[in-house]
C-alpha cells in the first residue's frame, strides 16, 4: 500500500492520495483555511476601536449641542432679575457678555441696559456681526444681543462705530443732526437693507439721564427682520446705539405696546 503524500501550503495543507487499484482518479483534500492572518485581526482591531471612539465623540457633541441648545432655548423670564414694571425683566450684560465688553470697546463697567417681556429668549449672534473679529476697533457696526419673543417680535442692539457717521470727536447725537437727518445715515443699519423715504411713519426726541435718544417708527415691508420697527438711537463716547424692535406686519398689531415699551426702557 502506498502512502499519501502531504504538502503544507500556507495555513492550510494539500494532502495527495496515491491511485488506487479501483480507481483510476487521484484524490486531493483541501482543508479549508478557518485562521485569518494576524495583520487582519490588528486591522479590524483598530477599525472597531476607531468607531467606538467616533461614536463616543459623537454622542458627547449631540449631547453638548444638545445643553447648548436647551440653554439658548431658555425664556429670559426664568433667570433675569425683574424689572419692576408690569412683568418684564431686566438684561445687564456681563462684562465679559460680548467682543466688544471684554475688548472694552463698549464701557463694560457702566454697560448698556433694556427691559424685556418674560417670554423672550436670546439669540446666539453670528461671529462675523458679533464684530469678533475686528475687535477692538471696527471699521463697521456689529451687533451685541438680539432677543425674540416666543410668539413673535425681535430686539437687536447694533453699535456703530461714530467714524462712520462723522469725523468729529466728543460729539452727542444732538450733533449729529435732527432726528430725520440722522435717519438718513443709520436707516440702512435699522432695515438691514436700504431706507425708503416714505418708510418713516414718525420721528421724535427723549432725554434722559443725560443722554438724548432720537425715536424712529418705520414701515418697511423689505426690511430684513419685520416690517414694522421701533428704534433708539443715541451717542456715548465713541460709538452710536441704535436699538431696534421689529416685527411682521401680523404680529405688530399685537406687539407693538410690549415693543415700544422694550425700547423705551433701553439707556446706553
Amino acid at each position: 500500500m502506498q502512502a499519501s503524500v502531504k504538502i503544507t501550503l500556507g495555513c492550510g495543507s494539500l494532502r495527495l492520495q496515491p491511485p488506487s487499484r479501483c480507481h483510476k482518479r487521484q484524490v486531493a483534500a483541501i482543508p479549508v483555511c478557518n485562521a485569518a492572518p494576524a495583520e487582519h485581526f490588528q486591522h479590524e482591531l483598530s477599525t472597531r476601536r476607531h468607531m467606538l471612539l467616533s461614536s463616543a465623540l459623537v454622542g458627547f457633541s449631540l449631547l453638548a449641542a444638545s445643553r447648548t441648545n436647551a440653554a439658548a432655548n431658555k425664556e429670559v423670564g426664568s433667570y433675569l432679575p425683574a424689572y419692576g414694571k408690569e412683568d418684564f425683566v431686566l438684561f445687564i450684560p456681563s462684562a465679559s457678555k460680548t467682543p466688544a465688553l471684554r475688548a472694552g470697546t463698549v464701557d463694560n463697567t457702566s454697560p448698556y441696559r433694556f427691559a424685556l417681556p418674560p417670554n423672550f429668549v436670546e439669540q446666539k449672534v453670528a461671529n462675523i456681526q458679533s464684530g469678533n473679529y475686528c475687535q477692538p476697533r471696527c471699521d463697521e457696526p456689529w451687533t451685541e444681543v438680539i432677543f425674540e419673543g416666543a410668539q413673535g417680535g425681535r430686539v437687536e442692539l447694533i453699535v456703530s462705530p461714530l467714524q462712520k457717521l462723522t469725523s468729529k470727536k466728543n460729539v452727542k447725537v444732538e450733533d449729529l443732526g435732527t432726528p430725520d437727518q440722522l435717519l438718513e445715515r443709520v436707516g440702512n443699519y435699522i432695515t438691514g437693507t436700504y431706507l425708503d423715504e416714505d418708510a418713516l411713519v414718525a420721528s421724535n426726541s427723549r432725554t434722559q439721564d443725560g443722554l438724548t435718544y432720537y425715536l424712529y417708527e418705520l414701515n418697511a415691508p423689505y426690511a430684513k427682520t419685520g416690517a414694522h420697527s421701533y428704534t433708539a438711537c443715541t451717542v456715548k463716547g465713541d460709538l452710536a446705539f441704535l436699538f431696534v424692535a421689529s416685527a411682521t406686519e401680523k404680529q405688530w398689531a399685537k406687539l407693538e405696546g410690549n415693543l415700544r415699551k422694550v425700547v423705551e426702557s433701553f439707556r446706553a
